[in-house]
């Protein structure tokens, strides 16, 4: 990182990001396990004086939970106590459905920065010291890694969804995968465990990080169906469904993301960290004995150029004023995407206008669950600028709005500019990129700028975790987090 961009990180954030104020009482990931060698925070050994009703049944929060912020900020509330070393310890066991008292259940807020990274390490860490947080935090920064990895392959999601069509016809085409595909939907496997967390998942939107990763190695090295459809499947079903680490993760399983290194769901490790949910079934009543013994290599269908690193094309910083970046200087609209519901402007817009859910895929619907917390979640969003601006006068879209009808609103308020919180790769992203065309033809420029988190962390997302990881210390210290 250039000595200017570091400059510039340092002084901006220091005043936005780096405050630990406590919220009022009122925040998934298929990922590998973590290297942990380098990195400058030690895990902390189970104190003695810990009991198991600490941890063996946590308190549950009612779900599904409700999309908004101020949910978020009590359920972030709720989980800081637990960040230490009861989530060290316990994080990867699978209670059971709807049981997920062991982790933190931040992520579908995070998905929508209902709540944000920042907010969460800093509560996080006004509590609990770093070697004590650092399988939580690490947790945290893994998401960040995804994005920014994708970020910097801005070709392979675009890819990825262009293909999908051929590859789901192709599988209905062939008998055998074409059953073994519906079977695997629609909770009828020969694998009643398996059975049971497509259930859960369709039913709840959520499945333990856990059992995705046991989900995600069954579905493509038991069942041998591509993972390109079962990451489709839990984008659509996961109310934290990301495209970065949904994506990526499969990819990992599949041994695609880090070359040589797959991901394969064995029943020991299953039983060690399912214990509850099992209850005392054998093998062959769970269809534990079906399962795969070995991985295989699977054939990369991606192309070298979806691949291959893409330079981040920085867009102005968050504190940016209105000379920091090439603008309209007319009327601008203040757009919020389901990407990031809270950030806002350090100038003042003069219109808010939100933009309605993107579809996740090409090939199906988001499920009823997924897409009634995402209209939520930013009709939360709207409501709170609304309130937040509606004394000073400001014109204000009552719902959110389709492409055709944000243009004609831009229009009808005379709008010669619009401006929203970075867009990561997805597909907001691509919606944007279309949009910014026809808005270009009426008249009327779009900018995004960058939120400080992003622009600081990102750009170590280039290769492996490790490389990242072993930075954390670094990004807490210059977020004012590491005292």
């Amino acid at each position: 990182m250039g000595a200017e961009m570091s400059y510039l990180i340092r002084h901006s954030i220091s005043t936005k990001i780096g405050q630990r104020v406590r919220p009022p009482p009122s925040v998934g990931i298929v990922r590998p396990k973590t290297q942990e060698q380098g990195i400058n925070m030690q895990q902390m050994a189970l104190g003695n004086d810990a009991t198991p009703t600490d941890w063996c049944e946590p308190a549950q929060p009612a779900w599904p939970p409700q999309a908004s912020r101020a949910q978020g900020l009590e359920q972030l509330e709720a989980f800081i106590s637990k960040a230490g070393r009861a989530y060290q310890t316990h994080r990867n066991t699978d209670l059971g459905s709807w049981r997920h008292g062991h982790v933190s259940l931040l992520s579908p807020y995070l998905r929508h920065r209902l709540i944000n990274e920042t907010e969460v390490l800093s509560q996080v860490l006004a509590e609990h010291s770093q070697s004590e947080a650092f399988k939580f935090i690490q947790e945290v920064f893994w998401r960040s890694y995804w994005k920014g990895w994708l970020e910097q392959r801005s070709l392979l999601w675009p890819e990825y969804q262009q293909q999908l069509p051929g590859i789901l016809q192709r599988a209905t085409q062939n008998r055998r995968q074409s059953d073994d595909y519906n079977a695997a939907v629609n909770a009828a496997t020969h694998i009643p465990l398996f059975n049971e967390w497509c259930e859960e998942l369709v039913g709840s939107g959520y499945l333990h990080n856990h059992a995705r990763m046991w989900f995600a190695s069954i579905w493509i090295f038991t069942l041998k169906l591509p993972w390109q459809l079962g990451a489709d499947f839990f984008v659509r079903h996961l109310m934290d469904g990301d495209p970065a680490s949904n994506t990526l993760g499969w990819r990992w399983v599949a041994g695609l993301h880090t070359a040589g290194k797959s991901y394969l769901a064995t029943a020991k490790n299953i039983r060690t960290c399912a214990q509850a949910r099992l209850q005392g079934r054998n093998d062959q009543e769970l269809g534990l004995n079906k399962l795969a013994t070995s991985t295989f290599n699977l054939p990369e269908h991606l192309s070298a150029k979806a691949l291959q690193k893409t330079e981040i094309r920085w867009p102005a910083p968050e504190s940016a004023d209105a000379a920091g970046y090439r603008a309209n200087h007319g009327r601008t609209a203040l757009l919020l995407t389901e990407e990031d519901l809270t950030w806002m402007p350090s100038q003042q817009p003069q219109g808010i206008v939100a933009l309605s859910a993107s579809p996740r895929s090409v090939i199906a619907s988001s499920s009823e669950v997924v897409s009634h917390f995402t209209d939520s979640a930013i009709d939360d969003g709207l409501r709170r600028f609304t309130d937040h601006y509606t004394a000073q006068g400001l014109p204000c879209a009552e719902t959110a709005l389709d492409d055709e009808a944000l243009i004609h609103w831009l229009e009808e308020q005379r709008m010669d500019a619009m401006v929203c919180a970075y867009v990561p790769m997805g597909p907001t992203r691509l919606r944007l990129r279309a949009l910014r065309g026809q808005l270009a033809c009426k008249g009327i420029s779009m900018r995004m700028q960058m939120r400080d988190y992003d622009r600081l962390v990102w750009p170590h997302a280039s290769r492996g975790f490790f490389q990242l990881g072993k930075r954390i210390p670094e990004f807490l210290d210059i977020m004012r987090l590491s005292a």
